[in-house]
């Protein structure tokens, strides 16, 4: 393993994307695992740095458009919450 430099970590962040299907992969798989043990919602938190405000409304298109419910339950300076139920 290699040693990386603030430089490199810095153009790392900013080459970086997170992606809509990116968070709804995280999102799925929260409710994969909270539904098996009889849960009816999750509350999911995502950072502003990593997920942006047009990525987090075509995450939420695509979780509806399969059938959940999504609520958008807080917003910081540094995060988005959402409460996703089923």
């Amino acid at each position: 393993m290699s040693e990386i430099t603030a430089v490199q970590a810095r153009a790392n962040s900013e080459a970086a994307t997170y992606g809509i299907d990116e968070v709804v992969k995280q999102v799925s798989q929260s409710i994969d695992a909270n539904s098996k043990t009889g849960a009816t919602s999750i509350t999911q938190i995502l950072s502003k740095e990593a997920v942006s405000e047009s990525e987090l409304q075509g995450a939420i298109t695509k979780l509806e458009s399969r059938g959940f419910t999504v609520e958008r339950i807080g917003v910081t300076s540094a995060q988005h919450t959402i409460k996703v139920s089923w």
